[in-house]
């Protein structure tokens, strides 16, 4: 069933090749940001590498929560998958994945590009791959319960940020640190642990909210 779901979120997307553009084209532009401001300095663009990386995933993965229920929601799809499923929480794990292939997977092939830009030697990119692989399903787990909550309000995406973001931050603390780390040499495994545990508390916690929100909600 699952399977099912992913598959018809996948179709939907793929009808606009625009919305997986865009984001890798948002996450691009941030980071160049970074060496434009910081000039020729190849070290201080290395010093800077974590902190740009997951500043630009943050806001990459903002603007994937943000949009993760807005088109169901405005064509009455979310209604009618909470009249009509019993396990809702099936339909909202799938919007997450598809989600998550169609705003972070892209990022990632592109990591070795990005991390020309930021002077990131190449051979810790499997690393810095599974870090931010864990930290952007944290993070889209938790913008998950935001755009649950902020269903049809008016400026919605002020409102997301102002309710995720303090959330974001344990997971912004471990993952810059062990990108840090990772840069220095060390391997970051323990980073990569604690960034697996939270991914699962936030997958434990998101799902089942999400989906009594959704249900205590007057959808139209």
């Amino acid at each position: 069933m699952l399977i099912l779901f992913i598959r018809r979120e996948l179709i939907a997307n793929w009808r606009n090749p625009q919305s997986i553009i865009q984001p890798l084209v948002f996450f691009a532009l941030t980071l160049c940001l970074f060496p434009i401001s910081l000039g020729a300095d190849n070290q201080a663009l290395q010093n800077s590498a974590p902190a740009a990386l997951w500043l630009a995933l943050l806001l990459a993965t903002l603007l994937g929560a943000e949009q993760l229920l807005r088109s169901d929601f405005n064509d009455g799809t979310l209604s009618q998958d909470r009249i009509h499923l019993e396990d809702l929480w099936l339909s909202i794990a799938a919007k997450i994945i598809a989600t998550w292939l169609r705003f972070i997977l892209p990022l990632l092939l592109c990591l070795p590009l990005f991390a020309f830009m930021l002077h990131i030697p190449l051979g810790v990119l499997p690393q810095l791959t599974v870090l931010l692989m864990l930290g952007s399903l944290c993070l889209l787990l938790t913008g998950t319960i935001g755009a649950t909550l902020t269903l049809g309000e008016s400026h919605n995406s002020f409102l997301l940020f102002l309710i995720v973001v303090p959330f974001y931050i344990p997971t912004l603390i471990i993952g810059v640190q062990a990108t840090h780390d990772v840069l220095l040499g060390f391997s970051g495994t323990g980073q990569m642990a604690l960034l697996g545990a939270l991914m699962l508390f936030s997958l434990l916690i998101a799902l089942p909210f999400s989906s009594m929100a959704i249900k205590a909600q007057a959808l139209p």
